[in-house]
C-alpha cells in the first residue's frame, strides 16, 4: 500500500500524476497537515493553482500506533458520503468528494479552508451558540431522517473498535491506562469504577444494544465537538467513518454527553430536544444511559479530551455519569 507522507511531497506528486489526478503543468507545492484528528493521515495538499485534501486509513489508528484499526474504515466513509449526495440538507454540510482509491485506502476530498473545529469548547470561558446547537441538531436530525438507499452500514468491525473503548477497556482494572498523566490523582479517585460489578454489567447492556441492537437510522457514529467544523461557510461535519445504521439513542447520547463535558448551559442542552425530530420509539431512558457512558469513556478512557476540569470537578462528573447509566 502507497502511504501518503509529510515528507514525499516527490513520491506523492508521482501518485497523483499516475493517478491522472494532476491537470497539465498542475506542480505540488505545499504539504500540510489538515486538522487534528486522531484516525487516519490527513494531508492538505496545496498545487499552483488549487488546493485539496487526502485522507487515507491505515491498519492502525494515526495517534496511537499501537491500537490497530480496520484499514477499510475509508471504504466506509465513501460509503456515507456517497449516500448523503442525495440529502439535499447535506449537500452544504459535507466537504465535496472528489475521488477514491480504495485499493490505498486514500479519499481525495474538497478543502473546506480555514477552519477550526469546536473542540474549544470544552474551555470554560468559549460556549456554543444557540444559532450553533440549533443547526448543529438540525443537522442530525435530518442525517436520521435519510431514506435507506441499498444495504444498510454494518461497519462491524469499527463498531467492535469503538465498543471495546467505550463499554469495555475504561472500566478493567489494570487497563494501562495512565489518567495520571491528565490529571494528578485521577487513577485513584476512580478506582471505584473500575471493577464495578454493576456498572459492568449496565455497561455490557449497553454495548450488546450498541454492536447488536439494530436499528435504522443512518448515525454518523462520532458526532463529537472533534467532528463540527467551523468555516467561512458555516459548520460543515467531518471523520464519519464509525458511522452505521443504528439506533439514535446513541448518537444524541453522545452528542448530549460531551454539551455536558463541556459545562455547557443545561438550558443550551434543552434546544436540543427542541430542533431534534424525535419519533414515537425513541427511548429516553437508554439515550440517557448512553450518555452516561460516553461521559465516563471519556473521563477515565484512553481518548482523553482537552477538558478544562479540576480533579473533583471530574471525579463529581463522573459520579453523575454513574447515575446515568445505572438509572437513566
Amino acid at each position: 500500500m502507497y502511504q501518503i507522507s509529510l515528507e514525499d511531497k516527490e513520491g506523492l506528486e508521482q501518485y497523483l500524476l499516475n493517478r491522472q489526478a494532476l491537470d497539465g503543468g498542475e506542480k505540488l507545492e505545499h504539504l500540510e497537515i489538515a486538522g487534528h484528528g486522531n484516525m487516519n493521515m490527513v494531508l492538505r495538499v496545496k498545487t499552483n493553482s488549487r488546493s485539496f485534501v487526502l485522507k487515507q486509513s491505515r491498519p492502525y489508528v494515526q495517534k496511537y500506533p499501537s491500537v490497530l484499526a480496520p484499514v477499510a474504515r475509508i471504504e466506509v466513509e465513501h460509503e456515507f458520503y456517497r449516500q448523503m449526495e442525495k440529502a439535499k440538507a447535506w449537500q452544504t454540510k459535507k466537504p465535496q468528494i472528489f475521488w477514491f482509491d480504495k485499493e490505498h485506502h486514500i479519499l481525495c476530498m474538497e478543502d473546506l479552508g480555514v477552519s477550526s473545529d469546536f473542540t474549544d469548547i470544552y474551555r470554560k470561558e468559549v460556549d456554543v451558540t444557540k444559532a450553533e446547537i440549533a443547526e448543529l441538531t438540525k443537522i442530525i436530525s435530518e442525517l436520521h431522517t435519510v431514506p435507506l438507499k441499498g444495504p444498510s452500514i454494518q461497519n462491524v468491525e469499527m463498531k467492535r473498535l469503538n465498543h471495546s473503548h467505550i463499554f469495555e477497556l475504561p472500566l478493567v482494572v489494570n487497563n494501562g491506562f495512565d489518567l495520571n498523566s491528565v490529571v494528578s490523582g485521577l487513577h485513584e479517585g476512580t478506582e471505584k469504577f473500575r471493577g464495578n460489578a454493576r456498572l459492568q454489567q449496565c455497561a455490557n447492556n449497553l454495548g450488546n444494544i450498541y454492536l447488536n441492537g439494530g436499528g435504522e437510522k443512518l448515525l454518523h457514529g462520532d458526532f463529537y465537538p472533534g467532528s463540527w467544523l467551523r468555516t467561512k461557510d458555516g459548520i460543515k461535519i467531518i471523520d464519519p467513518e464509525f458511522c452505521f445504521h443504528g439506533k439514535p439513542e446513541f448518537e444524541l447520547g453522545v452528542m448530549i454527553a460531551h454539551l455536558k463535558l463541556a459545562q455547557q448551559t443545561s438550558g443550551l442542552m434543552k434546544d436540543l430536544f427542541v430542533y431534534y425530530h424525535f419519533d414515537s420509539r425513541f427511548d429516553g431512558s437508554l439515550f440517557t444511559k448512553f450518555a452516561g457512558m460516553e461521559m465516563i469513556r471519556r473521563l477515565i478512557g484512553l481518548a482523553q479530551l482537552p477538558l478544562d476540569l479540576t480533579l473533583k470537578e471530574r471525579l463529581d462528573m463522573l459520579d453523575e455519569a454513574y447515575e446515568l447509566v445505572i438509572h437513566g
